[in-house]
């Protein structure tokens, strides 16, 4: 499937496969998010991608904490989805809670991506995580 593209902006579902490339690259499925303001990537995803060094921290205030704050190391990746390559800056963070390890904030969506929920990758449309649930 060829993606389609309006201002060099790619239309993009839900989640889709994305590729976390550092010295190694690993594939893993992304969900975009828009109600988060920075990118993520689960720790041990990045250290089989072998990312680093952390370059700053920043401080997170994560839905699931609340109003507290959490301290996160922010490393350099690159990222390929659906075709087009992003060289951004991510926070790594505990993501074994969660399916989907990488997580894409409006820092990376904004000017890259269009998000279509009809074009959401076909794994993870509505209905199969109904299925889950």
């Amino acid at each position: 499937m060829f993606a389609i593209m309006k201002k060099n902006k790619v239309i993009v579902g839900l989640t889709e496969p994305v590729i976390v490339i550092g010295k190694d690259s690993i594939g893993s499925i992304a969900k975009f998010d828009t109600g988060a303001a920075r990118s993520s990537i689960d720790e041990g995803l990045a250290e089989k991608a072998c990312l680093g060094p952390v370059v700053r921290w920043v401080r997170i205030r994560s839905s699931s904490l609340g109003i507290q704050y959490q301290r996160r190391p922010v490393v350099k990746a690159e990222l390929e989805i659906k075709g087009k390559k992003i060289k951004a800056e991510v926070n790594l963070a505990k993501r074994s809670h969660s399916s989907l390890k990488v997580l894409i904030g409006r820092d990376i969506i904004h000017g890259n991506f269009i998000i279509d929920i009809d074009e959401t990758h076909e794994s993870h449309k509505e209905c199969d995580l109904r299925e889950k649930w």
